[in-house]
């Protein structure tokens, strides 16, 4: 085993007994050698070893694939980015009807589509397809204007997929197989159970410093194990460590054996571009790909998080690097995060640094009150000269799923309208920011999405 295998293997096994995550599987790919470290068991009650095939549902990691397989359309002239997503689905509308034709096909792939990203997970269409998601999408609040502030949006990745449907005459997981997973030798990935059961799979987890691990059983948003087909494009990838290290190194550009790559590599460096303005000082948006500034350099990556899954791929082009980590646990966040930030600091020899406090913290009255999100109010106090942010869920009467609450926060100003977490210790450096309208602070933005002023 190598030197890197063996420290990656020390690192995962550490971090897994302090989150209590019962399997992980780790890919890494540098300057064209590749190294896997799995470790731990499918599933507490039956388990069986973490293999390189070994299935985990990648959640978000998903919308990666969906965004390429718009690049494709693109590469070959049938699709502008910038054409309005109404023109090519008619039936596609917004709460307000000024917003509609302001849409275009960028926003969709780059979280800049204002709407609550989430109103399909609230309240799922039924039928759960494609084709039913635009009444819903009709009633999904308007956050802020098409266009302007990032706030991520799984929604909009089921609109991008219904506009492949429309414009190759061909079902998304049908589109997806034919021109990515096939051409890419990806045979251990699936986006429904009926395929995946004949396969090892990781079964979810609960767990955590506290808890756990306890299988988790119809513990999210999705009535069973599988991801609905209205979610497909933004989530509803099962895949292996062995097919992820294929798709990162498609990446790279350095797969070889493809005769019939997806992408030439003018369109493949295109999607890694930043696509609009950075919407902070270290994070910006490609196609599909959130782009991380660091001191190595810009991280193309994305996470994946559903019902006992945590996932995260990522790759830094100038320095030949890819990797992946999957993990069958709820906790699994706080394994990948340092873990990646240990492999791009060991690798590049250029450490990750986090942000700091300021040593003078503004006047926080400003920014004090309730927000309000998709599942629930941010409540904002000020305690001990630092700003406490506390989640509770909405209550609903129709039934509709609600994520537990997330963790209180506390957090302090690292720059203008921008804070860091200092506590809980897990989520520490993890970045809140606050906007303004007309000087005032109108919204807050934790966990991705943009919380409206209550």
């Amino acid at each position: 085993m190598s030197r890197l295998a063996d420290q990656i293997e020390e690192r995962v096994e550490q971090l897994m007994a302090q989150q209590r995550i019962p399997g992980v599987a780790v890919g890494v790919s540098h300057r064209g050698e590749e190294t896997r470290v799995q470790r731990g068991v499918t599933n507490t009650e039956h388990p069986l070893p973490i293999d390189e095939h070994t299935l985990f549902q990648v959640a978000s990691n998903s919308k990666t694939f969906t965004a390429t397989l718009v690049a494709r359309l693109v590469q070959d002239g049938e699709l502008d980015l910038d054409e309005p997503v109404s023109k090519i689905l008619p039936e596609f509308r917004l709460a307000d009807p000024n917003h509609t034709d302001r849409v275009s096909v960028r926003h969709l792939l780059c979280h800049r589509v204002g709407w609550d990203g989430d109103a399909l997970f609230v309240r799922p269409p039924r039928p759960a397809g494609l084709t039913a998601i635009f009444e819903p999408m009709a009633k999904a609040r308007q956050l802020v204007e098409p266009g302007t502030a990032w706030t991520y949006s799984n929604a909009a990745f089921s609109v991008a997929g219904r506009l492949l449907e429309v414009k190759t005459g061909k079902s998304f997981p049908q589109l997806l197989r034919d021109q990515l997973l096939t051409p890419l030798g990806m045979q251990h990935t699936f986006t429904d159970a009926d395929r995946t059961v004949t396969h090892r799979v990781a079964a979810p987890h609960l767990s955590g410093r506290e808890v756990g691990p306890v299988v988790l059983r119809r513990g999210g948003w999705q009535p069973g194990w599988e991801i609905e087909p209205h979610d497909t494009p933004a989530a509803g990838m099962v895949t292996c460590v062995h097919d992820l290290m294929r798709w990162l190194r498609f990446q790279l550009g350095s797969l070889e054996g493809v005769d019939n790559a997806p992408l030439g590599r003018a369109m493949l460096e295109r999607t890694r571009e930043p696509q609009l303005e950075p919407y902070n000082a270290t994070h910006g948006q490609a196609m599909g790909w959130a782009i991380w500034q660091t001191p190595a350099g810009d991280v193309l990556n994305h996470g994946g998080l559903t019902a006992g899954y945590c996932t995260y791929t990522a790759f830094l082009p100038e320095h030949e690097l890819a990797f992946a980590i999957l993990t069958n646990s709820t906790a699994g966040g706080v394994l990948h995060t340092r873990l990646a930030e240990w492999l791009i600091g060991e690798t590049t020899g250029q450490p990750v640094v986090k942000p700091e406090p300021l040593g003078t913290q503004p006047a926080l009255a400003p920014y004090l009150g309730s927000y309000n999100g998709s599942f629930g109010l941010r409540s904002v106090t000020a305690v001990d000269g630092e700003l406490e942010i506390r989640a509770s869920a909405h209550s609903t009467e129709d039934g509709s799923w609600q994520p537990p609450a997330a963790p209180t926060l506390r957090a302090r100003f690292c720059d203008e309208d921008r804070l860091v977490v200092v506590e809980p210790e897990d989520m520490r450096g993890v970045l809140l920011e606050f906007g303004r309208s007309n000087g005032e602070v109108r919204w807050l933005r934790a966990g991705g999405r943009i919380h409206t002023r209550a």
